[in-house]
């Protein structure tokens, strides 16, 4: 298995675990959302990860790791959909249909 693979555990019943490095964590009773991106709440939330042998960080609109140079500052979305989600706000509040209005 190479470096960030993600880790089963053979048995009769899979152990699915957290993509991180040398991370052990079980996600068998973790929350829907960490066991379907195959990420620990720990590691979700972690400023910085080592998956595959890199610095990375979890992107909370993509559901996936990033390098870190595609963050700004400590955000945990990265900027390529910050820019998507500023511009359909920009998009919105530009046409006239401002929340006053409604």
């Amino acid at each position: 298995m190479e470096m960030g693979d993600v880790k089963r555990i053979a048995s009769s019943s899979s152990i699915l675990c957290c993509q991180a490095d040398n991370c052990t964590a079980d996600l068998t009773d973790a929350k829907k959302y960490h066991r379907r991106h195959k990420v620990c709440e720990f590691h979700a939330k972690a400023p910085v990860v080592i998956v595959s042998g890199l610095q990375q960080r979890f992107c909370q609109q993509c559901s996936k790791f990033h390098e870190l140079p595609q963050f700004d500052d400590t955000k945990r979305s990265c900027r390529l959909r910050l820019a998507g989600h500023n511009e359909r706000r920009r998009r919105t509040t530009g046409e006239g249909t401002s929340r006053e209005n409604r």
